[in-house]
């Protein structure tokens, strides 16, 4: 078997090499969209304003727990679906859990008892 598919058995590795590339290539790619999805999903939810109060980063900070640090994770890239997961240095275990369409027709909405704890007092 000398050719496969139309390629020489000589170039095989040529053609393995720049598949493995064009896979590595596309996986980078895709993991620098998702990077800046979540980047644009965590400022979505900390700059909500449920019912025109004050924003869900403005409610963390008077609490008087540190900074919330947040991380984003693409639940479905096709539909946008981020989910961001806040916590405060002084309370750790308390998260607080927002899901995020990037589609920007709907508000970000609290997906754990935290979160919707935190958007009552903010109103």
């Amino acid at each position: 078997m000398t050719d496969l598919a139309g390629i020489p058995r000589k170039r095989w590795p040529i053609a393995v090499a720049m598949i493995a590339l064009l896979a590595f290539t596309l996986s980078w790619l895709q993991g620098r969209f998702d990077a800046t999805d979540a980047k644009k999903a965590i400022a979505a939810a900390m700059s909500w304003k449920p019912a025109g109060a004050q924003s869900v980063f403005e409610v963390l900070a008077a609490r008087g727990e540190g900074d919330p640090s947040c991380v984003g994770k693409v639940v479905s890239q096709l539909l946008g679906d981020v989910e961001v997961v806040c916590a405060t240095p002084q309370r750790p275990q308390t998260t607080y859990e927002f899901r995020v369409l990037l589609d920007g027709r709907k508000p970000p909405r609290p997906a754990n008892p935290g979160a919707e704890a935190l958007v009552a007092s903010a109103r």
